[in-house]
């Protein structure tokens, strides 16, 4: 008699249900990031789901975005109270039953009120919760500490907690929380999608998006909130006289988007109409072809005075571009200084911003220089497919399996 072999069943895919503040059609960095992983991780041994609030109107509480399942919890603000958590009673109740107890892992980005309700599902069998931190004063073990002993004790109950940053790491080590929970896990790019272009297909680019050809374009990109601080970036803009220096800014301008502050627009417009201006202002409300803007530019600014990791830079870094970022310790220093591949300024510093702006656009050949450099820094670390990868692995080792059994 010989041996037969042994059937061996399928392995179930994990289910991960991702909860975030903002998702397609409605733009946040952390719903974007949340959106690029997704594509990239999906199958595979994961399959994924989105719990996420809306600002807009008319959006179905059950959709669909790239074939993957999307809940939608409607707010009137950015902060939903009492009276919000009780119209979402008859869906929470659905998906509890429909989503949540069919999940094995739950996926917070970021930490809020709202996010007590769902990292509860901790407490039953079989589940684990993964909390992302996205912004260094924000959802760090700190700042929550600051908000009261209830929100600590709910947000000790994750399992991992990601740091896509070396400051976000640096402070959940400083908290006292349990190393051993802690997984550094970089925001990722699409190294494919976000790449650099030539000087023939930028003009290119620049005409079909009907942007100035001509002299040298500098991009923003960001919410129009006051820790972005773009009327910085527009002021500092509006004072270099000796164009042609266009300067294009994609976001959200209308009062009532999500984190816009009227006061930053209505100094953006303010630069606009400056006379002396040293060329045109660009405002684009939103895009679906946001790579086509990086690679239609020559320089990329971030101003911010708070990030986690900005999405943002990253990807003006994979397109190649020559970057001028706000120097924050363990967000954009370990980008661009640690590399040599952009222009550091300190938080608010005008003069010094517009100092970086002036040496970028007169010197064509410093910007190639850190355009290349910034590539390889992403190349190096912070490729989706790799980052893809690691996250697969992560979710996998917290139920003691192996990529190989996928």
């Amino acid at each position: 008699m010989t041996d037969q072999p042994k059937e061996t069943s399928p392995v179930r895919p994990l289910r991960v249900v991702m909860v975030t503040g903002a998702y397609f059609p409605e733009i946040s960095g952390a719903g974007l990031q949340c959106r690029s992983l997704i594509r990239a991780a999906n199958g595979d041994g994961l399959l994924f789901s989105v719990v996420t609030t809306c600002l807009e109107r008319g959006l179905p509480f059950r959709g669909s975005v790239d074939s993957v399942p999307v809940y939608r919890l409607p707010v009137g603000s950015a902060n939903p109270g009492a009276l919000t958590f009780l119209r979402w009673l008859p869906r929470l109740v659905w998906l509890k039953w429909c989503v949540f107890l069919r999940a094995d892992i739950i996926h917070l980005h970021g930490f809020s009120r709202k996010s007590w309700l769902f990292v509860l599902f901790r407490l039953w069998p079989g589940k684990r919760v993964l909390l992302k931190l996205t912004s260094l004063g924000e959802d760090d073990p700190a700042s929550i500490r600051k908000r009261g002993a209830l929100s600590r004790l709910f947000y000790s109950l994750a399992d991992r907690y990601l740091a896509p940053g070396e400051a976000l790491a640096r402070a959940y080590l400083a908290s006292g929380f349990p190393e051993a929970k802690l997984v550094r896990l970089p925001n990722g790019v699409d190294t494919d999608r976000f790449r650099p272009a030539e000087r023939e297909e930028r003009l290119a680019l620049r005409a079909q998006l009907g942007l100035p050809l001509e002299g040298v374009l500098v991009l923003s990109v960001g919410h129009f909130s006051e820790e972005k601080r773009p009327h910085l970036t527009a002021e500092c803009w509006s004072c270099l006289g000796d164009g042609p220096l266009s300067l294009v800014m994609i976001g959200r301008t209308a009062e009532g988007s999500y984190e816009v502050d009227p006061r930053a627009v209505e100094r953006v417009r303010a630069a606009a109409a400056k006379p002396g201006r040293p060329g045109e202002l660009v405002l684009v409300e939103s895009t679906s072809r946001i790579e086509d803007y990086y690679r239609a530019a020559d320089i990329f600014v971030l101003s911010s005075v708070r990030e986690g990791q900005p999405n943002a830079l990253l990807e003006a870094m994979a397109c190649g571009l020559a970057c001028a970022a706000s120097r924050l310790e363990g967000v954009t220093d370990s980008l661009l200084e640690d590399g040599g591949a952009g222009l550091l300024f300190e938080p608010d510093n005008a003069r010094a911003l517009c100092s970086a702006l002036e040496r970028l656009a007169d010197n064509p050949t410093l910007r190639e220089i850190l355009g290349r450099r910034a590539r390889e820094v992403v190349l190096a670390g912070y490729a989706m497919e790799e980052v893809a990868a690691r996250y697969r692995n992560l979710c996998f080792g917290l139920y003691g399996r192996d990529t190989a059994e996928q």
